[in-house]
């Protein structure tokens, strides 16, 4: 993404309705996966580094990323090893192998080689390691949004499990989310698709009142994350172990 984005994400990310909600969703995801404690993580793609603190929770953190504006306010955080680095082939060799826990969080659909890249992040697992994904879902929902963000595609359950499948993962969960308020963004999407907007996109928190309600809304799948897989939502969410090949 430009820095632009990132710095727009920057006024955001601790109070929009979606990162709140989002964060807690994470949160909830890794810690029923029943880790052991003081686990090495990396965090693949960090951005600003709105999911360090979150992450650094679960053990010892390793983050990278590409962007060096987003780059340097990530470090800035203090928190964890940061790294400016690129997927698939661009990690620098101090980057350590033997994760525990790998995240991709909105990351893999900036990527023009995705493929490549969940390879890439594979090597740097122990034998028992997981990896943890988050993608914008449908292809269908394709809007400017996603122009703006510079995403390269979405995913369905069936093309992000394909992809996992072939770069050697075994998928343990899957799940769309952001389902509750998909009737919302479905209409709003059909409606930009009608009536195009004629002005940019503009990054911004709502009113209080709709912020805290979508907060909640969204919040509340916290209670079905890892226990039921919902057939629709505008996000994806998949838990993969790695496959170890004799």
């Amino acid at each position: 993404m430009e820095n632009k984005i990132f710095e727009k994400m920057i006024a955001l990310e601790s109070n929009h309705w979606w990162f709140v909600a989002r964060r807690k969703i994470i949160f909830s995801a890794i810690n029923n996966l029943d880790l052991p404690r003081n686990i090495r993580i990396l965090d693949a793609g960090c951005g600003n580094g709105d999911n360090l603190s979150l992450l650094s929770h679960f053990g010892d953190l390793v983050a990278f990323e590409k962007n060096e504006e987003a780059f340097r306010r990530a470090k800035s955080k203090k928190i964890g090893q940061i790294y400016k680095a690129e997927l698939p082939y661009n990690l620098p060799s101090n980057i350590k192998t033997n994760f525990d826990l790998i995240v991709l969080l909105d990351v893999l659909e900036h990527i023009d080689d995705d493929s490549q890249s969940l390879t890439t992040v594979r090597s740097l697992m122990n034998d028992k390691a997981l990896i943890l994904i988050t993608v914008p879902a449908f292809q269908w929902l394709w809007s400017d949004h996603d122009v703006l963000h510079h995403h390269r595609r979405r995913y369905s359950k069936s093309t992000l499990k394909e992809k996992l499948d072939l770069s050697g993962f075994r998928v343990k969960y899957i799940s769309y989310f952001n389902t509750l308020l998909f009737p919302f963004a479905l209409v709003e999407r059909i409606k930009q698709k009608i009536f195009p907007p004629s002005t940019e996109e503009v990054l911004k928190i709502p009113n209080n009142k709709i912020n805290f309600l979508f907060e909640k809304i969204f919040s509340y799948e916290v209670n079905f994350i890892n226990k039921i897989s919902f057939p629709f939502g505008l996000s994806l969410l998949a838990i993969a172990e790695k496959i170890n090949y004799e």
